[in-house]
């Protein structure tokens, strides 16, 4: 899960914070001003999680809920705002979203001062993504796009939340980080209700990571390649200095290639299926067909 499902979110919480740990979690549920849920149907794909956000919603009429979908979904049915952007276009919304912002001056410039690192190049970035420019790209009108960049700047909490619509896209990553840098700018962190939210789709994927369950993590947000957090690790289980490897293994898409290349010489598959789940599919297909030892 955490090599496939997750790992957009993986890497762009460790890009942005250092560490893949989510900065919230399902008490700011009852605790936001404003949901603003892309690229998930959380109706149908988290109904514990949506549940929950209604039954909130109906105690306080003011929360608002910003859905992002390309489809008139169950999610986007009961938003106050449902922005049906063309398939693709969501890092223009975002960034389109956060040059209002700064237009409008609803940045916390305190936070950006002491929390954050190149805002000015971020700031220069978002510089070209007017409303005119970014509603035409997204498909939608300026007045929703201005909305939801309202709801999102007169909110004192705002909670995002993403699923599978964000991360199993060929630029997850970065969509990732897109919406994270709009809570930074905002200051939307680090206090109750607020926060960006990864969304899992099975139980353990966070558990994993946590365990050190992936071939550049040790356990506790530990990375392979920094000697500090191996160190410590060595230490912790009574291995001798150095006996930790410094070089991190092979990510999934690391793995086919190694099938094309020859560098893999044994494959062994647990509870997913790579022929169906794998990005560039026909590539993958190939290349498990090439593999010498398949183990499933």
């Amino acid at each position: 899960n955490s090599r496939l499902c997750m790992s957009s979110a993986v890497a762009g919480y460790i890009q942005s914070f250092g560490a893949d740990g989510p900065p919230c979690c399902y008490e700011d549920l009852e605790l936001t001003d404003c949901a603003f849920l892309i690229g998930t149907n959380t109706a149908e794909c988290h109904p514990i999680i949506f549940n929950r956000l209604e039954k909130y919603r109906k105690k306080n009429r003011k929360v608002k809920l910003i859905v992002v979908d390309p489809r008139r979904t169950p999610t986007a049915e009961n938003a106050d705002l449902h922005l049906a952007i063309r398939p693709g276009t969501d890092i223009d919304l975002l960034n389109g979203i956060a040059h209002l912002l700064m237009r409008w001056n609803q940045i916390d410039v305190g936070f950006i001062d002491d929390c954050t690192s190149n805002f000015p190049a971020y700031a220069e970035v978002i510089r070209h993504y007017s409303p005119d420019v970014v509603a035409h790209r997204c498909g939608i009108s300026v007045a929703d796009l201005e909305t939801a960049a309202r709801y999102w700047g007169q909110s004192q909490r705002v909670l995002s939340m993403w699923s599978m619509g964000i991360n199993q896209s060929s630029e997850g990553t970065a969509k990732v980080r897109t919406i994270i840098n709009l809570h930074l700018m905002t200051g939307q962190i680090g206090k109750p209700g607020s926060g960006p939210f990864s969304l899992t789709g099975q139980p353990n994927a966070m558990g994993g990571r946590e365990a050190g369950g992936l071939s550049h993590l040790l356990p506790g947000y530990r990375l392979v390649k920094n000697p500090q957090h191996r160190a410590e690790v060595e230490n912790f289980w009574g291995l001798k200095p150095g006996q930790i490897s410094s070089e991190q293994g092979m990510t999934a898409w690391d793995m086919i290639t190694g099938l094309e290349n020859g560098t893999v010489g044994l494959l062994w598959i647990a509870a997913t299926n790579p022929a169906v789940s794998m990005p560039d599919l026909e590539r993958p297909k190939k290349a498990l067909l090439r593999s010498p030892f398949t183990i499933y």
